[in-house]
């Protein structure tokens, strides 16, 4: 059903089948709710792919009550706006959606057995929008490829991918304009993941914010039963092979001793202010003891005067 100039698809709420295509049509909005299969889980292995790629698409919204395909393409569109709500998809395609951004308003995805997302070339100015994907926690694949960084949010915080790091395999931020990785990154929880892609992230600085990925890949993966070859790990990255010979400890060890030697320092000099302080009220005391004690020449004027007064009376 390709090329065949469809504009709607209400259809769709009547249809069970195994591959749809209606891809490069004149599909712009989509609205359909409540679809719902009488025969369940019976129908699940004739649904496997919905294709509505290279439409003019800005709108959709589609909400499987059960069963809902394995695969949804919805790329090359021109979404502005989606809204699925499915119980069994495994992948979505919304690559190439330039203006589809990661918002609560726009981007609303309730597919719980979601495991490969592809997110290329969309409208992400910020990795923290990452938060609004963290409901779909059984993501092994996701793609974030060729989307343009703003330049305030170009240090990457490690920590966003954390909500999957027991499930996640394979991540891609190929040509996002990284910069930065956060010092804080810290890998060992991913137990599962085999491929980080930074490819052609020209300005991204290769220096010790690295090794916590370096360590990564120099850590052979949990070795499978099920499979005759071993798992390997691969590392993308825009840098020269010395960062995997760079000794970051060294640097760690004098920052550790310059702040040990900072700390020692300030103690001392404290206890030297707190001395200095003392050593001055006890002088104070002591001067002010001293002029309100009485000497032997004040106990002899004063006799002297007590005499005087006598013999004038």
């Amino acid at each position: 059903m390709s090329h065949s100039r469809l504009e709607t698809l209400h259809f769709l709420k009547y249809l069970t089948f195994y591959v749809l295509d209606v891809s490069y049509n004149r599909l712009k909005i989509i609205d359909i709710n409540q679809i719902y299969f009488r025969h369940g889980i019976y129908e699940l292995t004739s649904m496997n792919l919905l294709n509505l790629s290279s439409n003019e698409m800005e709108f959709i919204k589609i909400n499987w009550n059960n069963e809902s395909p394995h695969t949804i393409d919805l790329s090359q569109n021109k979404l502005k706006s989606i809204e699925l709500h499915g119980q069994s998809t495994y992948t979505l395609l919304l690559n190439e959606n330039l203006n589809l951004s990661l918002t609560p308003i726009t981007f609303n995805i309730d597919l719980p057995l979601l495991q490969y997302l592809d997110l290329n070339s969309i409208h992400i100015d910020s990795l923290e929008n990452l938060i609004y994907l963290h409901n779909l926690s059984n993501i092994h694949t996701l793609l974030l490829n060729n989307n343009h960084l703003n330049k305030k949010y170009r240090t990457l915080n490690w920590h966003i991918f954390y909500p999957w790091h027991r499930t996640l395999t394979h991540l891609s931020l190929q040509n996002i304009s990284l910069e930065k990785i956060d010092s804080g990154a810290y890998l060992n929880d991913y137990y599962h993941l085999l491929t980080i892609n930074f490819y052609s992230n020209n300005h991204l600085i290769c220096d010790c914010t690295l090794q916590p990925f370096i360590n990564w890949l120099k850590t052979p993966p949990p070795s499978l039963i099920d499979f005759y070859e071993p798992l390997q790990k691969v590392l993308s990255i825009n840098c020269p092979i010395k960062l995997f010979e760079l000794n970051c400890n060294r640097g760690k060890t004098k920052s550790t001793l310059f702040l040990t030697f900072l700390i020692i320092g300030i103690f001392l000099i404290i206890l030297l202010i707190i001395f200095i302080l003392l050593y001055c009220y006890m002088k104070q005391k002591r001067s002010k003891s001293y002029r309100h004690m009485f000497t032997d020449n004040d106990l002899i004027a004063l006799t002297e005067q007590n005499v005087i007064q006598r013999t004038d009376d």
